[in-house]
């Protein structure tokens, strides 16, 4: 076996990494169960008591994170593990949101200034 490849098949931290995907993939699982409920929850609420229960949102709402950051970190979008490892998201994710914009803009910005052509101001088909 090619030693790059061994160094590659032996190295701890990608194993790790391997490991904690498993588990978060196990606790996407069971957060996506959990917000199966409180909809199902939410609903009977509303059917019943013609209301939502207020406050069951912000659960569901900071569950819906977890579940973002989770996915967030399986697709290697990131290297920062969820909770427990940081704290319980509180609200939306929209720090995140705003960095990935952020960079999406400064991404099209670019491709926009590589795409413009130089026009010389002497062309005789632009005087016309």
């Amino acid at each position: 076996m090619d030693d790059k490849i061994k160094a590659k098949l032996t190295n701890l931290n990608t194993w790790k990494r391997g490991l904690f995907m498993l588990l978060f993939g196990i606790f996407s699982g069971v957060a996506k169960f959990i917000v199966s409920l409180v909809a199902i929850f939410q609903f009977l609420t509303l059917l019943f008591k013609g209301e939502v229960n207020q406050a069951v949102i912000p659960f569901g709402q900071n569950l819906s994170t977890y579940i973002y950051q989770i996915t967030l970190f399986l697709t290697f979008k990131t290297n920062e593990m969820p909770f427990p490892f940081i704290a319980f998201p509180d609200g939306t994710p929209a720090s995140m949101a705003n960095e990935l914009n952020k960079e999406n803009v400064a991404n099209a910005e670019t491709r926009m200034k590589s795409d413009e052509e130089t026009v010389d101001p002497t062309d005789e088909d632009i005087k016309k």
